[in-house]
């Protein structure tokens, strides 16, 4: 029988999520999710980093006021009746794996998902495609609730509305199911920081916790060393290759000018060389002329910058 709890308020369902692994999380921890990483969920579920409140962005508010219209278009598209559910189901075996879906489907063992994306995502929408992490969501539903049958509605673009029908996919869930057990028990429970990736949204987690000054020094490992090394000769690959990109650049441009044209076609590739008006305000001159109105509006922000070089002799 599946278990579940009732969150009062907003922040009850937020500590309940703190303490086990969502269906967005899943496509974290298996790689699928574009907005964060692993080790970002890391930090996020052993407390050492708090994700800015997004609840207040007009995409998330308008998503979460088209969920009704989600909703009510799927009943009319398949006469399927649905109703909410405003719980936190937990998985029967492990109970840090939650489950707090849309929506129910009435007289079925069943759910629905509400989605809503920008038409250029469409593509992700095609034919039987399903976003990754969405599959993977769906998935996690249907195993924390030991259904069969899931239903994912979708309005692409305030203009088109689509809606599948997933069914339980028990190898899928045994695989992900492991990944997720064992990033709960060794990474969060363990406390095994999880690899390091390049990604931006890394990066930021890194620098918020990170962020305040230190002024002590210490002697760099081997390890480190070797990091200093490869960031080095990192840097100075890049700096060939943006030199080498340059340089075609420039060629394609003396080309469009010899021609006279501003476009080269081809029937895989386009270049064009149009001109591009920018507007941007003069800060320089507006610091002279309008000091008091430059003060007003200026802003300060300190941050940590990682500097690595080579000490010269």
């Amino acid at each position: 029988m599946n278990q579940y709890a009732i969150a009062k308020t907003h922040d009850e369902w937020l500590e309940m999520r703190s303490k086990g692994l969502g269906g967005s999380d899943i496509g974290t921890v298996l790689g699928f999710n574009k907005h964060c990483t692993p080790y970002q969920l890391w930090l996020e579920k052993t407390g050492q980093y708090q994700p800015p409140d997004i609840s207040d962005k007009i995409a998330i508010q308008i998503g979460n006021a088209l969920e009704d219209l989600v909703a009510k278009l799927f009943t009319q598209a398949t006469g399927l009746e649905v109703q909410k559910d405003n719980k936190t189901h937990y998985h029967k075996d492990y109970p840090f794996l939650l489950a707090n879906i849309d929506r129910k489907i009435k007289g079925q063992r069943a759910l629905l998902e509400c989605k809503t994306t920008n038409s250029r995502f469409r593509q992700e929408w095609i034919d039987d495609e399903v976003p990754a992490s969405y599959l993977l969501q769906v998935q996690h539903y249907l195993n924390v609730l030991d259904y069969d049958t899931a239903y994912i509605a979708v309005i692409i673009g305030n203009s088109e509305f689509i809606w599948k029908e997933i069914k339980r996919d028990q190898q899928l869930i045994d695989m992900y199911t492991e990944k997720a057990v064992e990033f709960w028990e060794e990474n969060v429970i363990g406390m095994k920081e999880p690899e390091i990736d390049g990604s931006n949204i890394t990066k930021k987690a890194i620098e918020i916790i990170y962020g305040d000054d230190m002024s002590n020094e210490t002697t760099m490992t081997a390890e480190q060393i070797h990091k200093v090394e490869s960031v080095l000769q990192l840097k100075e690959d890049i700096k060939a290759l943006e030199s080498m990109q340059t340089m075609l650049e420039n060629e394609l441009k003396r080309d469009m000018g010899v021609l006279e044209v501003d476009t080269l076609i081809d029937s895989r590739y386009r270049a064009t060389w149009k001109k591009q008006r920018r507007t941007r305000i003069d800060e320089k001159q507006l610091k002279q002329d309008m000091p008091e109105v430059y003060d007003q509006y200026k802003t300060v922000s300190e941050f940590k910058v990682l500097r690595v070089k080579e000490i010269e002799e």
